[in-house]
């Protein structure tokens, strides 16, 4: 199994319910795929010394599941991910950074 992490900065300008919004078309992009067998996320806690990140300040994580690195790759390349993420960085321009690892415990 392939985990491939990822790390939103979103304007503060986003509304809560925009933000969401986000979520939601990109767990039903993800999952209709049928290349995901899971994808989950969560806001990003926040705390003082937040101001003082080096790359961005997060506002969420994601977690997508797949079975393994060519699915990943499929799932990249999928024509309705590439809409979701032009229709929404057009929307409310945002930042992401990635890793993808395999499950880090037991």
């Amino acid at each position: 199994m392939i985990i491939h992490t990822l790390v939103f900065s979103f304007a503060d300008a986003m509304p809560d319910a925009e933000r969401n919004q986000f979520f939601a078309e990109m767990r039903d992009v993800i999952l209709n795929s049928g290349l995901a067998e899971k994808i989950d996320h969560k806001p990003h806690l926040r705390l003082p010394d937040d101001a003082y990140a080096p790359v961005f300040v997060a506002s969420a994580i994601a977690e997508i599941r797949v079975k393994d690195l060519p699915t990943l790759q499929k799932l990249t390349e999928w024509p309705a991910l590439a809409q979701f993420r032009d229709k929404w960085q057009a929307k409310y321009p945002y930042k992401v950074i990635w890793v993808n690892h395999e499950k880090l415990h037991a």
